[in-house]
């Protein structure tokens, strides 16, 4: 199954993603999502003059061999950029092998271990009023695993005091029942993690999210022994060796990487395996700057992994309307009849992409807003 033609697409149906297309010889066609919010371009040409010409004439099924000498044959191995790209070729070439077979990629993962995708959704909010009428929108919707973070997102929404206590203020108005999941978005020092997890103790969470920083790895161990707070860590994780000690040493609850960033189905694979074996369930990144091709990446691994926790939910067309759905056309799917997300039993990863819809929305210069400490000093988005 040679893979004869290496492309990589910009669109914006509502946001900016980078888009793989490999072809092999005999007409297959597979899609991958490399996109790296913010830095679009910079993944787009590691792709177009460093990542592809090195994939056309490799065998597509060699998705193992592929992935090891793009990670390691390059020397200069690992970073959001490459990894980026190398994730989005690893999800193309699991959606080859899928349709090569002819079975959906969770069958070639080992196959299902559940029915579906059980997801949490993002219910924060300027006040804890509004984050209650949130989160009872989304039992509604079958959806009894909520996030609930106080406060503007853009802004300052780790305010020490206010974070604890709009938290408990919400926990308190929604009584025991919706497991409830609240963001640090890396955002806090050691000295300020152990504070906010110890003071959510008594709300109860089904996680704190992303509490520390990569560059403060090393202080996980101290912030186990602080508190009883669940913790999930990952999103800014892109090299799955550099996370895999924390994994190891079962310093976190939850696994939070991101498929578009870490390399791919085959890294996170390998990650989760190594949770498995260390107490450590899953809860994959699933943002809006995730596309439709990485969600239905991601969701076929949800399915397949006996370790998987919970997955975070993103609703294209509510969020952007009908443009995605011009461009991307199946993928995952959500059910409010169970409050999680499936993905179609067709094969590969079931999920197609019309370039002539993608090349109507052109890709728009964008940056992640700066944000600064309220003495003018930098700080972290």
């Amino acid at each position: 199954m040679e893979i004869r033609n290496a492309e990589v697409h910009l669109t914006n149906p509502g946001r900016n993603y980078v888009i793989v297309r490999l072809e092999t010889a005999d007409g297959l066609v597979g899609w991958g999502d490399a996109t790296l919010n913010g830095r679009e371009r910079a993944v787009e040409a590691a792709l177009a003059e460093h990542v592809l010409p090195e994939v056309e004439g490799r065998d597509a099924h060699r998705v193992e061999d592929v992935w090891q000498s793009l990670y390691r044959g390059t020397y200069w191995r690992g970073g959001p950029v490459l990894q980026s790209a190398l994730s989005g070729v690893d999800m193309a070439l699991w959606d080859l092998k899928g349709k090569a077979a002819g079975r959906p990629v969770y069958d070639l993962l080992g196959g299902r271990t559940r029915e579906y995708a059980a997801v949490y959704d993002h219910c924060g909010d300027d006040s804890v009023d509004a984050i209650v009428a949130n989160a009872e929108a989304a039992r509604e919707r079958g959806i009894d695993h909520v996030r609930v973070n106080v406060g503007d997102p853009a802004g300052d929404y780790l305010d020490l005091d206010g974070v604890v206590d709009g938290v408990l203020a919400v926990r308190d108005r929604l009584g025991p029942d919706p497991e409830l999941i609240v963001d640090v978005h890396s955002r806090a020092s050691p000295r300020e993690a152990r504070r906010i997890a110890r003071g959510l103790e008594p709300a109860d969470l089904f996680f704190l999210e992303d509490p520390l920083a990569p560059e403060h790895a090393s202080a996980f161990e101290d912030l186990r022994q602080a508190t009883t707070t669940p913790l999930a860590y990952g999103e800014l994780a892109s090299d799955p060796f550099q996370i895999q000690p924390i994994v190891e040493d079962g310093l976190i609850d939850f696994l939070r990487v991101d498929l578009a960033h870490v390399g791919g189905i085959t890294a996170a694979r390998k990650l989760a395996t190594v949770g498995e074996g260390n107490g450590v369930e899953t809860a994959f990144h699933g943002p809006p700057d995730l596309s439709p091709i990485g969600q239905a990446a991601t969701v076929h691994l949800d399915l397949a992994l006996p370790n998987f926790g919970i997955q975070e939910l993103t609703d294209y067309e509510d969020r952007y309307g009908d443009a995605v759905g011009e461009v991307f056309e199946g993928g995952a799917a959500f059910d409010s009849d169970v409050g999680g997300l499936g993905v179609p039993e067709a094969p590969g990863l079931g999920i197609d992409v019309d370039l002539d819809a993608a090349a109507e929305y052109e890709y728009e210069r964008s940056h992640l807003p700066k944000r600064r400490a309220a003495d003018g000093s930098v700080a972290d988005w």
